[in-house]
């Protein structure tokens, strides 16, 4: 792995030590890795990334576990990609005198553990800064580091309920909640947790001073429905589940589509576009009706909107739809299975998807950037780290170990590149 075969990357130059685990704070460092950052994973023989033995049939290469499942799942390589991994035990004190040493020459340490940990192996921020004084910290822990609920352990599949985002993801005229399909606790605080890296190393730029974020994946959460919460607070009513409606937009849904479970999504904005949708479907005696002649009207007769609406799309295919209305200027777009992104060609052309040659799984499609940028695109540099891949490169480069004292350190159980068995 050479560094100058890849493009320069936005934060080349920008080193983070990652302790995070799971989804959070590794989708934080992903984001920040694909755009050049060198991020250094580190995880122990003792106890490595619990996403390392998610193992199940469906989340191994052709649902075999082979002779290392450990670097072999597909949730931990999907989110490591472009990472150096390490193994260094910090309950050893050659372990911890090594992550002392890897914190005074990186920029950026962050953990998603429960509060207080960090300071309880005496890692803490003040620990932290006393080796390097510019240090920027991040802090990951479910509810934040103070309050009442600071100490409870939380994933991210519980923050969608806890948030309130539950409470109003549900088919119209039903109470019951609909979960969204993804613990969305965490993707949404890992990237709230990367734009405050960013945010951080900008400041430090200007005034040389690092600095403590403290992010919690609750309340990173919460601000997703932030105009709901105010609109209880002043005029006391709940927010009820409205399925795919807009609170303004009328039509807007999802249609059935010629095929099984084939839907199609269709937005109308304002009343020009109403105009034009009406003419696509042929019917543009639809826009003088006073039923649907203006947004409040469309909104009152949605229900019945729907249904004509609905007819129209029923014999055609979901991408035909999509075709006809964007050609017009009416958003549309069809509901996708995983195969269908796969196979469509507009992805395909951004590179959505990047093939990743793994050597303990072979080449899979990997998702790619999560933006684009014309100077410094960023890209997927290389594959996830197997369990300790680095451990030579980072203690020899970074911190000049010989081999010898390498391998000793392996010897000693403070590094390795498989589990540690008896524990």
């Amino acid at each position: 792995m050479n560094a100058s075969q890849f493009r320069a990357g936005a934060l080349d130059g920008v080193r983070i030590l990652d302790f995070s685990r799971i989804w959070a704070g590794p989708h934080a460092t992903k984001l920040l890795a694909d755009m050049g950052a060198e991020v250094i994973k580190v995880e122990s023989a003792r106890a490595w990334d619990p996403h390392r033995m998610i193992v199940g049939s469906g989340n191994l290469p052709d649902g075999e576990r082979g002779d290392d499942p450990w670097n072999r799942s597909g949730w931990f390589n999907t989110l490591h990609m472009s990472k150096l991994g390490i193994t260094a035990e910090m309950r050893h004190p050659k372990g911890r005198a090594l992550i002392e040493e890897l914190v005074g020459i990186s920029d950026v340490v962050i953990e998603n553990f429960r509060a207080g940990l960090m300071e309880r192996r005496d890692l803490g921020y003040d620990r932290l800064r006393a080796i390097r004084p510019d240090i920027i910290m991040v802090s990951m822990p479910a509810f934040g580091s103070s309050g009442p609920w600071k100490d409870f352990i939380q994933y991210g599949i519980g923050q969608e309920q806890l948030g309130g985002i539950a409470s109003m993801n549900g088919y119209r005229g039903e109470d019951a909640p609909v979960k969204s399909g993804v613990n969305f606790g965490d993707p949404i605080s890992g990237a709230h947790a990367a734009g405050a890296v960013l945010s951080a190393l900008w400041k430090r730029r200007r005034t040389g001073k690092g600095v403590f974020i403290d992010v919690s994946q609750l309340e990173s959460s919460i601000m997703t429905i932030g105009e709901r919460l105010l609109g209880f607070q002043m005029n006391g009513r709940r927010a009820e589940n409205r399925g795919n409606r807009h609170p303004t937009y009328a039509p807007h849904g999802a249609y059935p589509c010629r095929g099984e479970d084939e839907w199609v999504t269709i937005a109308v904005a304002h009343d020009a576009e109403w105009q034009r949708l009406c003419d696509a479907m042929g019917m543009p005696q639809l826009a003088d009706d006073s039923a649907y002649r203006d947004i409040l009207s469309r909104r009152k007769n949605h229900d019945a909107l729907d249904a004509l609406i609905a007819d129209w799309t029923r014999d055609k295919s979901a991408a035909d739809v999509m075709r006809l209305l964007q050609d017009v200027g009416v958003a549309a777009a069809p509901v996708m299975t995983g195969e269908a992104i796969f196979n469509d060609a507009h992805y395909q052309e951004r590179g959505l998807l990047e093939l990743v040659d793994h050597p303990s799984c072979g080449p899979y499609f990997m998702p790619g950037v999560a933006w684009k940028m014309s100077a410094t695109p960023g890209e997927v540099r290389w594959h996830a780290p197997r369990l300790g891949e680095h451990n030579e490169r980072v203690f020899g480069e970074l911190l000049g170990m010989d081999a010898a004292a390498i391998a000793a350190l392996e010897a000693e159980g403070v590094s390795g590149t498989a589990p540690d068995q008896q524990n």
